[in-house]
């Protein structure tokens, strides 16, 4: 993963990772495929209607459709893996000053995996987290801490290193002890495991509907992210990848319309405010990958609200989404997770 001193909130890539000079997933037989696809199971049916038997292939979809997928904490589990194993020890590490470790533990956790944090950078919820056990126990230490962080994030570039100077137990030499602290925790980590259910129905797309096309979008950078998905054995599963460098995920949208599928149905798959609020700004779409809930998202999403997508039936087969809406609208209430 890469180093959060060298890019914040940017996963570490392992030795084994390999660079692509392209990102790109053209599909020069995919007309012909779709095709081949399409015989074969006309020939299926034709052949279960002489035998007097019912076809088993699945439904084919060929209309042209795009399919937008989050990738991280959607199809890898690197969110939570990155968090209780680094982000969040160090926060009790460093900054649980007259708070109980555990509180500080379950108040990140949250923060983190299950609100509208989700997914945003560490520094960030690293703020939000001050902010909150400073609304509850008000420290002078803790409070300059918070002025120190408000100002870096601010700040047109950022260089964590410049903390370096700063002297021993000053505000920036304890952010840089939390910074530190979390990337030596990420340095035993490679990549992250792939959801089964995610993996099985990213498989399936290219026979199931040889019409639509999966765009990804990684919060990593672009090389790192398609290494991630190369390693997990999905690299043929998408037409095209987009990192971090490309900007953000609404931006990322807005492109794939302006070249050319501003007239197809739009799907986004995601997990994290950033995929939702992209969704809202391009009138697209969302379908929710539940934190804690991802194999049922996952195994829902192939089953039924694809299909019933494809189909145009999608409100037909809607999750009850309020969980995914609390989670993005609601405060986090310090008193149930926290106490001095």
């Amino acid at each position: 993963m890469v180093h959060l001193l060298d890019n914040i909130y940017r996963e570490r890539s392992p030795a084994r990772k390999r660079a692509r000079p392209s990102v790109s997933r053209g599909h020069p037989k995919a007309e012909t495929s779709a095709k081949a696809s399409v015989n074969a199971s006309a020939r299926v049916s034709t052949n279960a209607r002489e035998e007097g038997k019912p076809a088993s292939s699945p439904e084919l979809f060929t209309k042209r459709a795009l399919i937008v997928v989050e990738s991280e904490g959607a199809v890898f589990d690197s969110l939570s893996r990155n968090h209780e194993r680094a982000y969040l020890p160090a926060f009790a590490g460093c900054f649980s000053w007259g708070f109980d470790a555990a509180a500080c533990s379950e108040l990140w956790r949250r923060l983190a995996l299950s609100s509208k944090l989700r997914g945003q950078e560490p520094l960030l919820i690293l703020l939000s987290a001050l902010r909150l056990l400073n609304r509850s126990a008000p420290s002078i230490r803790r409070a300059a801490v918070i002025r120190v962080l408000d100002s870096y994030l601010a700040a047109p570039t950022r260089d964590p290193l410049g903390f370096a100077s700063s002297p021993k137990g000053s505000p920036e030499r304890l952010i840089l002890d939390w910074i530190s602290m979390s990337d030596s925790l990420l340095d035993e980590e490679g990549y992250a495991p792939e959801f089964p259910t995610a993996s099985a129905f990213l498989k399936t797309m290219k026979s199931l509907a040889p019409g639509a096309r999966i765009l990804v979008y990684s919060s990593l950078p672009e090389a790192v992210a398609l290494n991630q998905w190369e390693m997990a054995g999905l690299g043929d599963c998408f037409l095209r990848i987009a990192g971090a460098e490309r900007g953000d995920f609404a931006g990322y949208l807005r492109t794939a319309l302006k070249n050319g599928y501003d007239t197809d149905p739009i799907l986004v798959v995601g997990t994290t405010s950033i995929a939702w609020q992209a969704a809202q700004a391009v009138g697209a779409r969302f379908y929710p990958v539940m934190p804690e809930k991802e194999e049922e998202s996952w195994t829902h999403l192939e089953k039924e609200f694809f299909p019933a997508f494809m189909r145009g039936e999608a409100s037909l087969v809607e999750r009850d989404s309020r969980d995914f809406i609390r989670m993005m609208l609601e405060d986090i209430d310090l008193s149930s997770t926290a106490k001095a």
